[in-house]
């Protein structure tokens, strides 16, 4: 439709306006090509998109197509309809027939000249506009300056930034957890042994717990603050509550995530046979373990991330398998009450006497007692 010479790209001055709250359209207009060509050689940015996205979030501007903007001076001839919008880039637009939409003129006038018709409004960028005997339906503005710059153009990462953007990330994660995984396992070591003896004794109960905990949160939060709304004081308390209700769950979901971690790594060195009968369990070292499990699943997801499809199943595979032990973590939390309430076990079965012991008599202090069985007198005895 057109192409951008080193004229038109004089408009790329826009882009250093982004953070400013006026962009003034006629000194955008009027840079040199000089200043244009080098600003950008450093960002790349196309103009026209970035004036017409300004013009889009403009108070007083209006959402323009892309096809309908034409570079340099246009021209609606008499006797002849434009379906639609029409607008002009860097140059006037005269209006002779008809318009059924808006016709603008970005970087010069727009003109209706006698018997014209525009259906819709005249807006004028950089320019003004001029009723010279024409018809407009709508309104007809004059803006000398765009109140706001355009958006921050959106560059596609390069495969090796969104490779390390992604590893970055799972790196992050995982020294954040470690932290938290060392915290937990030298202050609250007992809640911590309580939810993962949940999640090995209670694995299907705790998936399901976790599930409807996570679809419970939202209403529960809503049913709270309408509970709080109902008083003078419980409206002063409900920036606290959500507060309070938010790092609760972010809370147990730790808690849940780090006992599944060390139930994880505890199972993976016992099937390796690594686990000494002696001494307690090494917590930290389980912690890292499973933490590490998790971890390598991520990292395999960013490493492939520049491979399309490969790299988009590895990453849901990770987020599956994450969200499942998030899942089960945080219902084994919810289980143990936060890990200050144990599993309910069953009491020892104690094993029947045989009946060769059936005629020892228990005593209340050491059990049973290794008596004889008594023994008749001798027969001489008897006589």
């Amino acid at each position: 439709m057109f192409a951008i010479n080193p004229v038109s790209m004089r408009a790329a001055v826009l882009v250093a306006a982004a953070a400013a709250l006026t962009v003034p359209v006629k000194t955008v207009l009027a840079q040199s090509p000089r200043q244009s060509t080098s600003r950008a050689t450093a960002a790349p940015v196309d103009s026209m998109a970035a004036v017409l996205d300004s013009l889009a979030r403009d108070g007083n501007g209006i959402a323009l197509q892309r096809r309908n903007v034409h570079a340099g001076a246009q021209s609606v001839p008499a006797g002849t309809t434009v379906s639609g919008s029409i607008a002009s880039w860097r140059g006037p637009l005269d209006v002779r027939g008809t318009v059924t939409g808006n016709a603008v003129a970005i970087g010069g006038d727009v003109i209706v000249h006698p018997g014209a018709i525009v259906r819709g409004d005249a807006i004028a960028v950089g320019g003004k506009v001029q009723a010279d005997g024409g018809t407009v339906d709508g309104e007809m503005r004059t803006l000398s300056a765009l109140t706001v710059g355009p958006l921050a153009a959106a560059h596609a990462r390069t495969p090796a930034q969104a490779t390390k953007r992604s590893v970055s990330l799972a790196v992050g994660w995982y020294l954040v957890l470690a932290v938290i995984g060392f915290f937990i396992a030298f202050i609250a070591r007992g809640n911590l042994e309580a939810v993962a003896e949940h999640i090995r004794t209670e694995f299907s109960r705790s998936f399901f717990y976790g599930l409807v905990a996570q679809a419970a949160f939202l209403p529960a939060l809503i049913v709270a603050i309408v509970v709080l709304a109902i008083t003078v004081i419980g409206i002063l308390l409900i920036p606290f509550a959500i507060v309070g209700f938010i790092l609760g769950a972010a809370g147990a979901i730790a808690l849940g995530f780090i006992a599944m971690s060390y139930v994880t790594g505890e199972a993976t060195m016992r099937w390796r046979g690594a686990v000494s009968p002696y001494g307690p369990p090494p917590v930290v070292q389980f912690i890292l373990i499973g933490l590490s499990l998790y971890f390598v699943l991520w990292m395999l997801g960013g490493v492939f991330s520049w491979a399309g499809w490969f790299g988009a199943l590895l990453r849901l595979i990770g987020a599956m398998v994450t969200w499942v032990a998030v899942t089960v973590g945080m219902g084994a939390t919810l289980l143990s009450r936060g890990g200050t309430r144990a599993t309910a076990t069953a009491p020892p079965v104690i094993p029947r006497p045989s009946a060769d012991y059936d005629w020892q008599t228990p005593t209340p202090v050491s059990g049973v007692a290794a008596a004889r069985r008594p023994t008749p007198p001798p027969r001489s005895a008897r006589r």
